[in-house]
């Protein structure tokens, strides 16, 4: 069979669509592998990363050095000559599917699954997200492309077998990068994670979970005030009344917080101490000694 006509049936049947006889970006749901496969030599990975209340997943093929020149003029030896498509893998193209909107050099795609390709130039790298998903690896059509940006490349310990990784993770971002050799390219992937938490409906514990997050964070304060309320009105309890009441003291509303502080403290003491975790109970005690600082002046949280 062409191998510039492949496509593995089980791994991309799911991922196909036409909309007005035009290839677009797919839904939110990665490739797998075949269950009947035969052995590579660049062997496949597919990887999950949450990033706040979202997902990046890639599906990709990690070839090796082996001794190979791997980056250089188009004159030279190299695997991969400058300013030529690479497809950032090896076998099938690799894949990024995001769960969510998701923004990428400042620039924003829908959620979908996406081919990445790279081009490394002299000095920089352009990265290049495609919506076009159905062809082998090798083949590459620019009026596809949904997102361009430049990366400058950045040297590291030798690495084999190329791979991605995430790093510098917060509750809304990641740092991506690829590793091959000693080259590494990183890349900054961001959603929407406050956005996301405002439309949802959600738990009483989910919204309250996500607004401590934001006081662990020391980030969204103002809005997690909000998502504290929503898990007050769905079920006001011990926990949700402490979050709320620390975020107000954290925004400066001293009395406000001492208030709700005490109605939750006298929620907490009037509880079935059996109900309650080891903990919990180490939680209240230092919030406790909290609101008696709020009441004494002393401005903030812990």
């Amino acid at each position: 069979m062409n191998r510039n006509r492949f496509m593995t049936v089980s791994i991309f049947t799911a991922m196909l669509s036409v909309v007005s006889g035009e290839l677009t970006a797919q839904p939110a749901q990665s490739p797998n592998f075949p269950v009947l496969r035969t052995h590579r030599i660049s062997q496949g990975q597919k990887i999950t990363q949450v990033i706040g209340l979202s997902e990046v997943t890639i599906y990709y093929h990690r070839p090796g050095v082996k001794g190979r020149v791997m980056w250089g003029p188009a004159s030279s030896a190299a695997l991969q000559p400058h300013d030529t498509v690479w497809r950032a893998g090896a076998n099938e193209p690799t894949l990024f599917t995001f769960s969510d909107e998701v923004t990428i050099a400042g620039k924003k795609m829908a959620p979908g699954t996406y081919r990445f390709v790279a081009i490394p130039h002299e000095k920089d790298w352009t990265c290049i997200f495609n919506s076009e998903v159905r062809n082998w690896g090798t083949i590459y059509q620019a009026q596809y492309d949904t997102v361009r940006f430049t990366v400058t490349p950045q040297s590291g310990p030798h690495e084999e077998w190329m791979s991605f990784s995430f790093t510098d993770l917060t509750p809304a971002s990641a740092t991506l990068v690829l590793a091959w050799e000693k080259m590494r390219i990183p890349f900054k992937i961001e959603f929407n994670t406050v956005g996301k938490l405002q439309t949802s409906v959600g738990t009483w514990g989910i919204l309250n979970a996500a607004a401590r997050s934001a006081i662990d964070h020391k980030m969204y304060t103002t809005e997690a005030l909000d998502w504290a309320d929503r898990s007050i009105a769905m079920n006001k309890n011990f926990n949700n009344l402490r979050t709320k009441a620390e975020l107000l003291a954290i925004g400066g509303k001293t009395k406000e917080a001492v208030a709700v502080g005490e109605e939750c403290l006298k929620m907490y003491k009037a509880a079935d101490p059996k109900t309650i975790m080891g903990f919990t109970r180490t939680a209240f005690t230092a919030f406790e000694k909290l609101v008696n600082e709020w009441k004494a002046g002393k401005p903030g949280t812990n």
